[in-house]
């Protein structure tokens, strides 16, 4: 009889991940534009303000489509 090895935690840390919230922060929100401008404010938000986790409060989930 077969047995599946154990996962490495590798897998386990992966499987964790995708299973969680996206980070929010400009570059996982969906009025964030491939040119860097916030569609909802029509600006480009510092790159310090960008990258902090909960900085904007009208955040949206980017649609994968």
């Amino acid at each position: 009889m077969n047995t599946r090895h154990p996962e490495p935690a590798i897998v386990t840390q992966y499987r964790a991940i995708i299973k969680g919230p996206p980070p929010q922060v400009c570059h996982t929100c969906d009025h964030y534009r491939p040119d860097g401008v916030c569609a909802e404010f029509n600006e480009a938000p510092p790159e310090s303000f960008a990258s902090e986790p909960g900085a904007c409060q009208l955040w949206v989930e980017e649609i994968p489509f």
